[in-house]
């Protein structure tokens, strides 16, 4: 039995179940999910529709052979892969020119370019911006860049520093002629978001928003992650309602979450959140049939309009 993020977190007043479910349809078209090499070695196969954007994430103890390796079975079978570029994780400039030549000649054609969360800088770039300026991206034939939104802040940077790169993003998205998106690291809270959502609109930004929160998994994975990626607020929030031991191993959905984000769009026109980004904390399997659902349509709206359950 699974536990609704809405009732682990408290909600407001519903519209009408059809316009809900509509509104939530909408927003989980072209939903994208994360994967790590690890995951896609254990897979037979990618169990996602084709053109599903599929991110590949870089981390600490991966390698560049290894991404390689996952974003070419990703163009194999019909997935567009959308790997990590952590610009503190690159030895050098050879390094990245290496890289980002390895995935145009797969067929990538998409990236996301991370500060990338490493103790210790390893070579010449420091943040997103460097990686960026480089003109790498512009010169390979990439057409799309994703990068990172922080609703919650960051632990790799203070809040001035994450306004000055946001305005350094929307310029360089405005000179490049690039398609360029905020993709947020996972969250819990749609208060928190929405607000955040508000807070650099009027700031400046333009750049349409992919919202990460979490697929289907245990309260206790859904802790572990929060405390491990730097999620503070979630954390937090989180830890708050996560009641007894029994309720630790239950699973939560994010259908509360994912309603508040799709009315808030829909009761707000210049609205920037434009998409959905799944972590499959809970299985990627499980993760990727719950998003699918979603886009689908495959859910019944609950009694009182705040949440749903997936049919399918």
């Amino acid at each position: 039995m699974a536990v609704a993020f809405r009732d682990l977190f408290g909600r407001r007043g519903a519209a009408k179940h059809q316009d809900v479910a509509a509104r939530v349809t909408g927003l989980a078209q072209g939903w994208s999910i994360e994967i790590t090499p690890k995951q896609a070695a254990k897979l037979e196969r990618i169990p996602l529709p084709k053109g599903t954007r599929v991110n590949i994430a870089y981390l600490p103890d991966e390698d560049a052979a290894q991404i390689l390796q996952t974003a070419a079975r990703l163009v194999f079978e019909g997935m567009v892969p959308v790997p990590h570029v952590p610009a503190r994780t690159l030895a050098s400039a050879e390094a990245l020119d290496v890289y980002l030549r390895g995935l145009a000649a797969v067929g990538v054609r998409e990236a996301l370019v991370i500060g990338g969360g490493v103790a210790n800088q390893q070579g010449p770039f420091s943040s997103s911006m460097d990686v960026l300026e480089t003109g790498l991206f512009q010169e390979l034939g990439f057409a799309r860049i994703a990068v990172a939104g922080h609703p919650e802040g960051s632990p790799d940077i203070d809040a001035h520093g994450l306004a000055g790169a946001l305005a350094a993003k929307n310029e360089w998205a405005a000179r490049s002629g690039m398609t360029v998106e905020l993709m947020t690291q996972f969250c819990f809270d749609g208060r928190q978001v929405l607000l955040w959502e508000q807070a650099i609109r009027d700031a400046g930004n333009r750049l349409p928003i992919r919202i990460g929160l979490p697929g289907p998994a245990s309260i206790k994975s859904l802790l572990r992650y929060a405390q491990m990626c730097g999620v503070g607020n979630s954390l937090s929030f989180l830890s708050k309602r996560a009641g007894n031991v029994l309720q630790l191993v239950t699973a939560a959905e994010p259908d509360g979450f994912v309603v508040d984000l799709a009315n808030a769009v829909a009761g707000d026109r210049d609205n920037l959140i434009a998409g959905l980004h799944f972590y499959p904390f809970g299985g990627f399997d499980k993760t990727a049939a719950y998003a699918k659902a979603l886009a689908e349509g495959s859910f019944t709206m609950e009694s009182d309009g705040e949440g749903f359950a997936v049919t399918a």
